[in-house]
């Protein structure tokens, strides 16, 4: 979009400036403090976050540079020798393995709510019109998607079953997985060392998700009747073990049944 600011923006934005949640949040009705809001949190602050995320990349780096400067030498023709990078190692591996895990459960968790809402207008469509109902617009969808679904208004099944905001469970896993390249990559100077600067960037994105998973909570309990009865039974973040393993087993059975 062109001019970029008259592009879409995220839907909580307008619903803080109308006020909608009450409390504090009636100070962002004001166009005075909403502008400050915008300049500092949403113009500065998380711009300098998306830069503090990727700053293991610049520990790997230095590690890297400084190994190869330790390696440098005369051979004993008076020629100069330069070394290679540290080698990779276990960690590393560890890293790269979490980080496409936690980017496919984003991409899956994402591909799953996107479906379900394209689901949910198509029922919306044809329930009240002629020859529909609530059971043909049910029947008319194939899904595992439940009718409780549909009627409740928001997506429970798949990841959804095993945390409220699987996307943002998976976000914030990204950018932790993303935190131990660079410790992967001071591991041979110091294998203990399971911390470093570069660690505050995924911390504050974590306490971001806090503050943005409340806000989002807060809308969908004020949208959907039996919000409330959903955050009983699922967690937003941190999965209970008890629904993987349901997952788990009833994927295996799945399996199972196609085989025979």
């Amino acid at each position: 979009t062109w001019p970029p600011w008259r592009g879409d923006e995220d839907y909580r934005w307008e619903i803080l400036r109308r006020g909608s949640l009450g409390g504090w949040w009636t100070l962002l009705t004001n166009q005075w403090t909403m502008g400050v809001f915008n300049l500092v949190f949403i113009s500065l602050y998380q711009n300098y976050l998306l830069l503090a995320i990727a700053t293991p990349s610049l520990v790997a780096w230095s590690m890297a540079m400084k190994g190869v400067h330790c390696r440098i030498g005369e051979g004993g023709d008076g020629v100069t020798i330069v070394g290679a990078p540290p080698p990779l190692n276990i960690l590393d591996g560890v890293a790269c393995f979490l980080f496409v895990v936690f980017l496919t459960m984003e991409a899956i968790a994402d591909n799953q709510q996107y479906s379900f809402q394209n689901k949910k207008r198509e029922w919306k469509s044809r329930v009240g019109t002629e020859g529909g109902g609530f059971a043909s617009a049910i029947k008319s969808i194939s899904s595992h998607t439940t009718f409780k679904e549909y009627t409740d208004g928001y997506c429970q099944s798949g990841l959804f079953a095993i945390v409220r905001k699987p996307a943002y469970a998976a976000e914030q896993s990204i950018w932790i997985s993303y935190h131990l390249f660079s410790v992967a990559a001071s591991y041979d100077s110091n294998p203990t060392q399971y911390w470093n600067w570069s660690g505050v960037g995924f911390v504050q994105l974590c306490v971001l998700f806090q503050g943005s998973g409340w806000l989002t909570e807060q809308i969908s309990i004020a949208k959907y009747p039996n919000y409330r009865v959903y955050q009983q039974k699922v967690p937003l973040y941190v999965p209970r073990i008890s629904p993987v393993w349901h997952l788990l087993v009833r994927t295996t059975n799945v399996e199972l049944n196609k085989q025979e």
